[in-house]
């Protein structure tokens, strides 16, 4: 199936090395919980994602991907209601993800083999050499698949760092 994963040109170094291995799905926004899968769409478009209010323009490439279908593979519209509660699920909408009709998960590993494309949503053109478009010092470092449980780890922990008092306000919002 062919489907599409957004990236800043921060992150295509490291996918192109390790290939999609990571993504944040929150299940449970006042705990601070969640799951690893990567995150794809089956629109062209890099509107309604709730890609923005990063440090990096996420909506900067899109990556044409040829995800193989199967039990790994799932739409969010489905899994979410038995795997999500249903603030985290508004909220996830209500932050920009107008188009969650068109979001996949995807449980598992993506190698880079399976990227087809890469264009810019900003020129339209495609990049043949898109591991080497920025230089690796401003590049992010790349996630590989067997360190992806450690960075979930190190992203809540820092969202946890960053944002205890708003968790709080959730709390508390959640109990009136």
């Amino acid at each position: 199936m062919e489907l599409y994963h957004f990236t800043s040109s921060a992150h295509l170094r490291g996918i192109h090395k390790f290939g999609l291995t990571v993504g944040d799905v929150v299940t449970d926004i006042e705990r601070l919980d969640g799951r690893i899968a990567v995150w794809l769409t089956s629109s062209p478009s890099a509107e309604g994602h709730g890609l923005g209010g990063s440090a990096v323009d996420k909506s900067e490439f899109r990556l044409t991907v040829k995800v193989p279908e199967g039990e790994r593979l799932v739409r969010w519209f489905d899994w979410a209601p038995g795997n999500a509660t249903e603030l985290t699920r508004r909220h996830l909408v209500a932050a920009g993800g107008h188009s969650s009709e068109t979001w996949y998960l995807f449980f598992g590993w993506l190698p880079p083999s399976l990227i087809t494309e890469v264009i810019s949503t900003r020129t339209a053109l495609s990049l043949d050499n898109w591991g080497e478009y920025l230089s690796e010092d401003k590049s992010l470092r790349g996630v590989s698949f067997e360190g992806r449980h450690a960075w979930q780890n190190r992203l809540f922990r820092d969202f946890k760092h960053r944002f205890q008092p708003r968790a709080h306000r959730f709390e508390k919002a959640a109990s009136l």
